[in-house]
């Protein structure tokens, strides 16, 4: 887990944060293109959410100190600055294409930050546990993402039901993506087997999906993670404690 404190930067912290930088730079393009090129903006609002989040889950924790997290967001300002440089509504064009419909780029904005806020938390109560981290971050990146994807393409065409514009097909897979999340979290970073947590595992994913469906707008991507780590710190590693 990365120590809480400014230091040297060993050659691996450099490389995730070039790696980190350079993946952030590609995805966003890639939204901006698709979204001037007329694709629904939820497409690539999900792809910019589910990538950059699987960047940063799987990579923070791994730094040896912040330094790496400080020049991985130094790099991408300095990009973002040049780019901008050359097209001064380049920011708000970028917050406009991540928006949902109807919604301004300030809602994008507030998702945004209001999800790396929860990150924050998570990431400071539950330093002693990476898995928990990592497990949360990838409920919102595969999960949350996934009810959209899913619940976009397929929601009413196999069971006819909704519930505050969120179809039953999109709350499954939520639950089967957050329920990967946490194996994948705990086989990378735990030394418990998740299999042998298989009951709790899918109770956490239950009370995700039943969490995402119930928030609209930004709250996911507060209420999500937070509800994520919590449970599985209660149910799964419930010795562990908090800061």
């Amino acid at each position: 887990m990365v120590d809480l404190y400014f230091g040297e930067l060993a050659a691996l912290d450099v490389a995730m944060a070039v790696g980190t930088c350079l993946a952030a730079s590609i995805v966003i393009a890639a939204g901006y293109r698709m979204s001037r090129a007329g694709a629904p903006k939820w497409t690539s609002r999900k792809l910019i959410h589910s990538v950059i989040g699987t960047v940063i889950g799987l990579t923070i924790v791994a730094y040896s100190n912040l330094s790496g997290p400080a020049l991985a967001v130094g790099l991408f300002a300095v990009v973002l600055m040049y780019a901008w440089a050359h097209n001064s509504s380049l920011i708000s064009e970028l917050l406009l294409s991540g928006s949902r419909e109807g919604e301004s780029g300030l809602s994008t904005f507030v998702a945004g930050f209001v999800g790396l806020l929860s990150f924050a938390v998570v990431f400071l109560l539950f330093l002693s546990r990476p898995e928990i981290f990592v497990a949360a971050i990838l409920a919102v990146s595969w999960g949350d993402a996934s009810g959209e994807v899913i619940g976009r393409t397929f929601g009413r065409r196999l069971v006819k039901r909704r519930f505050r514009n969120k179809s039953l097909e999109g709350s499954l897979a939520v639950f089967f993506f957050t329920a990967l999340s946490i194996v994948v979290a705990m086989i990378m970073y735990s030394d418990a087997c998740p299999f042998c947590f298989i009951l709790q595992i899918l109770t956490v994913a239950a009370a995700v999906s039943v969490t995402e469906a119930l928030c609209t707008g930004w709250r996911d991507n507060l209420f999500v993670p937070l509800v994520c780590a919590c449970l599985i710190w209660l149910l799964i590693f419930p010795s562990t404690p908090l800061l």
